[in-house]
Order: C-alpha cells, then sequence, then structure tokens
C-alpha cells in the first residue's frame, strides 16, 4: 500500500461521475474540517498480506494523527501512485477495512466513494508534517 496524507484545514469533495471502475459505490458530497486527507493506493503485492498491511497501514496513520492532534480522516481511493495495482475487488475491500478499522480506533473517518471522481476544494497546512507520503509493505 502507498498513501498520501495531507493535513487539511478542510476539504469538500464534490462527486462528479463515474471512472472507469468495474466496482462504483455510490457517492455523497464529503466535507471535513482540521482532517487528515489520505489518497490510498493498494498493490498487487498487498493482495497476500491484507490483514499486516491494514495493520500497519492504521498504525501509520494513527501516529501521524496522534503527532498532528487531529481526529479526522478521509479516505480518497486514489490508483495513481505509481505502482502495480491490485485488483479493484482488493482494492475496495481493503479500503472498507481501512475505514472500520480507523473507526475503531476511535477517529472520525468518511470514505470517498470507490470507482467515483470528485472535484476537491481544500486548504493544506503549511507544516512540515502538512503532507506525508509513505509505503507499507
Amino acid at each position: 500500500m502507498r498513501f498520501l496524507a495531507w493535513h487539511v484545514d478542510y476539504v469538500t469533495a464534490t462527486p462528479t461521475e463515474k471512472g472507469r471502475s468495474q466496482i462504483i459505490e455510490s457517492a455523497a458530497l464529503i466535507h471535513a474540517e482540521n482532517t487528515i486527507l489520505v489518497f490510498a493506493s493498494f498493490e498487487k503485492s498487498d493482495e497476500n498480506q491484507e490483514e499486516t498491511i491494514i495493520d500497519r497501514s492504521v498504525n501509520e496513520i494513527s501516529s501521524i494523527a496522534v503527532q498532528l492532534n487531529v481526529t479526522s480522516i478521509v479516505l480518497n481511493p486514489f490508483a495513481h501512485l505509481f505502482a502495480e495495482q491490485s485488483s479493484p475487488e482488493t482494492a475496495k475491500r481493503m479500503l472498507d477495512l481501512l475505514y472500520n478499522a480507523l473507526l475503531k480506533k476511535g477517529f472520525n473517518v468518511q470514505k470517498m466513494a470507490f470507482g467515483m471522481f470528485y472535484e476537491l476544494e481544500l486548504r493544506t497546512k503549511g507544516h512540515r508534517l502538512s503532507r506525508i507520503a509513505r509505503r507499507i509493505n
């Protein structure tokens, strides 16, 4: 798994159109303030170790959130992080697992719909931890 995490003052995500994925979830407007916007991409190599990848991802995202004193997380399925992508079915399942695991950790989590494009309006913070990239394996 690879992810980009942006600490933002706010993000508003408005669904615009369906993507090319075979899996399309129903989409709704998302708005969050003082949140971490996570662009998450799942890789072929994740498919044999889903539980481990999710546990490590939750730990890393939680660590970032604690450092930033943030309780809100927005997950954005983002298959554009230059890796060998997992199947859409695996990516959706893992995104759902990540969502549920973060909820269980006590975060306020929102998830953009899988297979949809969004118009994003956001304002990023400008500190040293405001933009973080990670690869979890």
